[in-house]
């Protein structure tokens, strides 16, 4: 997600993009969780807006190779959360909810990293590809 390397920092060199979605997810979830006061809990809601604008960025790129109901379920979520972020400030409500949708797309994310670790690399797969089309 380009909106997402903001967040991502120089020690993410050479990570995948779901690598660098998950470390954006972690600092802002972080953010939310060590909030001390008021100004760092608005600064960590309106850090949860932006992130969350950034995904449903990428999910509505034509080039975004999810499935479309994928697709659909991260823009359910991620406008959920926008609002939430947005609601959260006036009405102080907690940021529990946002911590935990949050932490289930890492979760999500992890699952995804360790399933593309157990597949050989894109050159292998077209490789592969090809011996298996010929």
């Amino acid at each position: 997600m380009r909106g997402l390397t903001q967040y991502a920092s120089t020690n993410s060199v050479g990570a995948s993009a779901q690598e660098e979605e998950l470390l954006a997810f972690s600092i802002v979830t972080s953010h939310l969780a060590n909030a001390a006061s008021e100004e760092d809990r608005i600064r960590a809601l309106y850090r949860n807006q932006q992130l969350w604008s950034c995904v449903l960025n990428d999910v509505a790129l034509s080039t975004n190779r999810l499935p479309q109901t994928l697709k659909d379920d991260i823009t359910r979520v991620g406008l959920w959360a926008m609002r939430y972020s947005t609601l959260a400030i006036p009405q102080r409500l907690p940021v529990a909810p946002l911590i935990e949708i949050n932490r289930n797309i890492m979760d999500g994310l992890r699952d995804q990293i360790a399933n593309l670790k157990k597949l050989p690399p894109p050159s292998l797969q077209r490789a592969v590809g090809q011996a298996v089309a010929v």
